[in-house]
């Protein structure tokens, strides 16, 4: 067994410890959000905790009505330019804590008011230090080069932050999720023989919508980090809009659709893709999508904020195990090591 799989597998004590333990600081954010009246939020990530920003992204504006700007460091490290974030809260997210690009953003947004959250697994970082308040992911050493029990960390912070910020709370309890985690986990043989299936599959384009774009990215992330795959991550409105036109006989497109708000769309796009020749393959629990799609992993059902977090795990064990049907160490991608330091 690999790292990566090894600790994607951990990924539900991820959840718990990171629900546990971070309970009182998401409460005194909140509260300092508040006192100060603030009305927007800009974050700043890069990889995989870019992905989880969008996420919050999502989330915060749908439930709380609270507009997200991300930030682009170039505009601070190469552009020598400093925005005024005096009325924001900037959201700075690394698993190391040690990103320049991130910290530079932070010192100026410090400079020009800005509340400042740090969210990272490593307490004693620059940015952990840097910031006014700091979420700490508690995942543990991360030994694979890829981030893996991070990004379901920084979802979980991100799904609590987002409650406590809202005047109206989502209704899921986070503390149930990690059950269902257990439960998918016993599946994963299924995912195995999945990606074994469609280990010949060279380029992807990858379809969702909503909240499940950002696990979209994290999905094409990994297939491109760890197998060596290309892909492009679309919502499927977006696709529309010019994308569509690269459909032909034979175009491989990955579906992540959960029945949810945007189930009809789902079904309406996979006919649309099928009579113009192209193959699907699908997570879902929809059964028009199912019968539909060439290949299909299905998926359990779950209740609204459920699927991000169930479809991330599915995700994330099937770019562990198509790497391993590949006969590839996702332990060892080419080219990387496991912080990148960039400006």
């Amino acid at each position: 067994m690999s790292v990566m799989l090894n600790e994607f597998l951990s990924a539900p004590a991820a959840m718990r410890k990171v629900s546990k333990n971070n309970k009182k600081v998401i409460e005194k954010i909140a509260e300092a959000f508040k006192a100060r009246k603030i009305t927007n939020i800009t974050t700043v990530a890069r990889g995989t905790s870019d992905n989880a920003a969008t996420y919050f992204k999502y989330l915060i504006e749908a439930i709380g009505g609270i507009m997200v700007s991300k930030f682009s460091p170039s505009i601070n490290t190469i552009y020598g330019s400093v925005v005024n974030l005096k009325d924001n809260m900037l959201i700075a997210i690394s698993q190391s804590g040690m990103s320049t690009d991130t910290l530079m953003v932070v010192e100026n947004a410090k400079k020009t008011g800005a509340l400042v959250v740090g969210v990272t697994n490593n307490s004693e970082s620059p940015l952990a230090k840097a910031c006014d308040y700091h979420i700490d992911l508690l995942v543990d050493e991360e030994a694979s080069v890829s981030a893996t029990k991070t990004f379901i960390a920084e979802l979980t912070a991100m799904y609590m932050l987002v409650n406590k910020l809202s005047a109206t709370s989502a209704k899921t309890n986070i503390d149930g999720i990690p059950p269902l985690l257990d439960s998918f986990i016993t599946r994963k043989d299924d995912i195995k023989d999945f990606a074994d299936r469609v280990k010949h599959i060279d380029n992807f384009i990858i379809l969702s919508r909503g909240l499940l774009q950002s696990v979209t990215n994290e999905l094409s992330l990994k297939l491109m980090e760890t197998s060596n795959k290309f892909s492009r991550p679309f919502s499927t409105s977006e696709f529309m809009h010019g994308p569509i036109s690269m459909v032909r006989e034979g175009t491989v497109v990955l579906m992540l659709a959960p029945d949810s708000e945007f189930s009809q769309e789902f079904i309406s796009m996979a006919r649309r893709l099928s009579l113009l020749g192209a193959e699907i393959i699908a997570f879902t629990d929809i059964p028009d999508v199912k019968n539909i799609s060439k290949e299909c992993l299905e998926m359990p059902s779950g209740r609204g904020m459920e699927s991000p977090f169930i479809y991330t795990m599915a995700v994330e064990l099937f770019a562990a195990y198509l790497a391993e049907c590949l006969g590839i160490n996702p332990d060892a991608p080419r080219n990387r090591k496991k912080i990148t330091i960039t400006k």
